[in-house]
C-alpha cells in the first residue's frame, strides 16, 4: 500500500541529502518556533519525539515540526491540499515568521491513498516554480515546467498498475500521480514514505520530529501534559529504535539477494571426500551381484569385478566420446553386456537434490541506486504489493452511474 504523506521542507543548503544522510537532531524550541508561525492564536504543547515516518500515521489534531539548521519539516492537516498554488502566501507567512532564510527554496509532497492523488510544489525565491496535482484519471493542477526527473514518467515509462478485476481506464494518466510526487521528494530530500525503499534511499524512520497538541489560545500547560510528553517520547523511542531495526535488516536480506542474483557462481564449492570418484557424487555402496541360476554356462560374477567393470566402461566411453571414435557392440567389454539385466543402484539415488537458484526477479524490487528517474530506472519493475495500484472501479462504473444503469449506479 502507498504511503499517506504531508510535508512542508524549507531547504537553505545545495546538499540537502547530504545533512539528513549525516544524522539530523531536533532543537525543539526552533521547531516550535515553526508550528507557532502556523497556528499564531493558539497554544502549542510539546505531545511527543518521534520519527517523521511515524508523524504520517499520526491524526490531525497535532502539528509536527522538526529544525536541523539549514533544513526545517513541518507537517499538518493545512497543506493537505490538491490546489498547492493557494500556498503560496502561507509558504512565505511561515518564512518571515520562523526566520527562514529568502534563500530557502520550499518543497511540498501530498500524497493521499484514499483517492489516489499525488501532489508535489517547489518555490523559489517566493515564487512558485512548479505545482503539480492529480489522480489517475484527472490533471487537478499542472503548473509551471516540469523538472527533469518527470521525463521518464510522461514518457510511460512508469506505467499505472491496476488492482485484480479493474479495467484500465482509457483516460487515465500514463503514471500513478502517487509515485511521480514521491519521486519529487526524493530527488530533493533522497528518500520517500513508500516502501520498499530503494537501496539508496536515506530512512525516513531517522528524522527527528516533535509532535505538538494544538490548544485554544488562553490554555495553560500543566505538569500532566510534561508527563504525558515524557511517557509518550520514551515509548516512541522504543518504537522507532525497533521500526529501525527491522527496517534496516530487511534492507540487508535485499542486498544479498541481489547479490546473490548478479553473482550466483560465486560461492566457493563445498569440499569433497578424497575417496569421492567424481565431483558432487558420493561414494554409493557397492552393487550386490545378482543370483544366479544353478547350471552349467552360468559363471558367478563376483561384485568387485562387477564395479570395476562399470568404472572402467564409464571411462572407455569418456575416451570414445572425447576422441570422437566408432565404438562397435564387439569392442565392448563382456562384463557390461553381464550387467544389463542386473539391477543397478540409480544415480538419482545418489546425488542430493539441487538447491533452488536465487530469482532475479525476487532481488530486483527495488530502484537502481542514485536512479533518481532516469530512463532505464526499474522503479516500474516493483512487485505490486497494493503499492502505487489504482484500485477504482474504472471508467465503466463511471459511465454506469452517469446513465444511471447497473450495479454500482
Amino acid at each position: 500500500m502507498s504511503a499517506r504523506a504531508v510535508t512542508l521542507w524549507f531547504i537553505d543548503t545545495d546538499t540537502p541529502v547530504d545533512v539528513l544522510r549525516s544524522g539530523v537532531t531536533n532543537d525543539v524550541d526552533a521547531a516550535k518556533k515553526l508550528a507557532s508561525a502556523i497556528y499564531g492564536d493558539s497554544v502549542l504543547v510539546p505531545s511527543v519525539d518521534t520519527n517523521l515516518a511515524a508523524a504520517m500515521d499520526s491524526d490531525s489534531s497535532q502539528v509536527y515540526a522538526g529544525f536541523y539548521g539549514p533544513l526545517t519539516v513541518v507537517s499538518c492537516s493545512l497543506f493537505a491540499t490538491s490546489k498547492p498554488s493557494t500556498l503560496t502566501r502561507t509558504v512565505e507567512t511561515i518564512r518571515t515568521a520562523a526566520s527562514i532564510p529568502e534563500s530557502a527554496a520550499a518543497v511540498l509532497l501530498y500524497t493521499e491513498p484514499d483517492s489516489a492523488t499525488g501532489v508535489f510544489a517547489r518555490w523559489e525565491d517566493g515564487t512558485l516554480r512548479r505545482s503539480f496535482a492529480a489522480d489517475p484519471v484527472s490533471i487537478i493542477e499542472d503548473d509551471g515546467l516540469p523538472y527533469p526527473f518527470e521525463k521518464p514518467f510522461w514518457g510511460g515509462e512508469h506505467p499505472l498498475r491496476y488492482a485484480p478485476g479493474v479495467a484500465p481506464d482509457p483516460l487515465a494518466l500514463p503514471f500513478h500521480p502517487q509515485q511521480l510526487a514521491e519521486q519529487g521528494n526524493r530527488e530533493w530530500l533522497g528518500f520517500r514514505f513508500t516502501r520498499p525503499l530503494a537501496p539508496s534511499d536515506l530512512e525516513p524512520l531517522t528524522i527527528p520530529v516533535t509532535g505538538f497538541a494544538i490548544r485554544p489560545a488562553d490554555y495553560e500547560p500543566t505538569e500532566a501534559d510534561d508527563e504525558r510528553y515524557r511517557e509518550a517520547s520514551a515509548t516512541a523511542a522504543a518504537a522507532t529504535a525497533a521500526a529501525t531495526a527491522a527496517a534496516a535488516s530487511a534492507r540487508e536480506q535485499v542486498l544479498q539477494a541481489e547479490a546473490a542474483a548478479q553473482h550466483p557462481v560465486d560461492a566457493p564449492p563445498a569440499p569433497v571426500p578424497g575417496n569421492t570418484p567424481a565431483v558432487g557424487i558420493p561414494v554409493a555402496e557397492p552393487v550386490a551381484a545378482p543370483p544366479m541360476a544353478d547350471g552349467p554356462g552360468e559363471p558367478e560374477v563376483d561384485a568387485d569385478v562387477v564395479d570395476a567393470g562399470i568404472v572402467d566402461t564409464e571411462v572407455v566411453d569418456a575416451e570414445a566420446v572425447e576422441t570422437g571414435a566408432d565404438r562397435s557392440e564387439e569392442s565392448r567389454p563382456v562384463v557390461e553386456s553381464e550387467l544389463r539385466d542386473a539391477p543397478a543402484a540409480s544415480v538419482e539415488d545418489a546425488v542430493t537434490a539441487p538447491v533452488p537458484s536465487v530469482n532475479a526477479g525476487e532481488a530486483a524490487n527495488f530502484d537502481e541506486p542514485g536512479s533518481y528517474g532516469e530512463p532505464g530506472s526499474v522503479e516500474a519493475e516493483l512487485p505490486t504489493n497494493g503499492e502505487y495500484v489504482d484500485e477504482s472501479a474504472g471508467w465503466t462504473r463511471r459511465v454506469a452511474r452517469y446513465f444511471g444503469f447497473g450495479a454500482d449506479k
